[in-house]
């Protein structure tokens, strides 16, 4: 299994809610959420209010954000809620949150996601 090594630093505490209310994180790379192409940085994600399977995903400085569906999922973590990326080449793209607590999310697959090279490697985690 390939594993990277990246930064991601918890802004606030945690705990996921029944329902996802927010996910500070901080990457150290760029990566790819929905059909954007996000840089490196400090990012909060949350689920829209009334919308259970919308997200917004954006920078805490302002000018970066993107919308993404995303659907409950059974995947759980034994410990810190991680997020989780798919690897294609040398993109990076957020394929969901997985918690202990049963909140876990996995988000839709993007157009850049679905066009982009072939050759995949498995997903990754970030521990939050």
């Amino acid at each position: 299994m390939f594993a990277a090594c990246a930064v991601i630093t918890v802004m606030s505490g945690l705990p996921l809610m029944a329902q996802m209310n927010k996910v500070p994180f901080t990457a150290s790379f760029s990566f790819y959420a929905g059909r954007a192409k996000l840089p490196a940085g400090a990012y909060t994600m949350r689920q829209m209010q009334g919308e259970p399977s919308v997200f917004v995903v954006e920078n805490a400085s302002g000018p970066h954000s993107v919308i993404v569906e995303g659907r409950p999922s059974s995947k759980t973590t034994s410990g810190n809620p991680q997020l989780v990326f798919n690897r294609y080449g040398t993109a990076d793209y957020l394929e969901g949150v997985e918690t202990s607590t049963g909140t876990s999310v996995d988000l839709g697959t993007g157009a850049a996601e679905t066009q982009g090279p072939c050759s995949f490697l498995p997903r990754w985690s970030m521990v939050l």
